[in-house]
């Protein structure tokens, strides 16, 4: 089964209450320096705005929509395979902040 397709169907199962199998939430600090991290060995003033706009992001669901300026500029200086591979280590960061289907989204 595709992934986004396993998360979807995750998503729509109940969940346990107060179960230890429940992840912990990504917090705010946590998925902006993962995503920094991401794009840190990117120079030049692309690299240098979209930094700038990652740290002043507010909430996860701006963190997210930066990831599409990620992979643009991760593709551009490296390829699009590494891009693919950085911003899906991300993904996890992103559950509980934000819904199933927009996380199936690509790029």
């Amino acid at each position: 089964m595709p992934p986004c397709l396993t998360r979807l169907w995750r998503s729509l199962r109940p969940r346990r209450s107060g179960g230890a199998s429940a992840a912990p939430r990504s917090e705010l600090p946590q998925v902006r320096r993962a995503l920094l991290h991401a794009i840190d060995d990117c120079d030049g003033p692309p690299a240098e705005q979209l930094q700038h706009r990652i740290r002043s992001a507010r909430s996860h669901r701006d963190l997210w929509l930066l990831r599409s300026d990620a992979y643009r500029l991760i593709a551009l200086q490296h390829c699009q395979a590494v891009a693919d591979e950085r911003l899906q280590h991300l993904l996890h960061l992103f559950e509980g902040w934000v819904a199933p289907p927009e996380r199936c989204r690509v790029g």
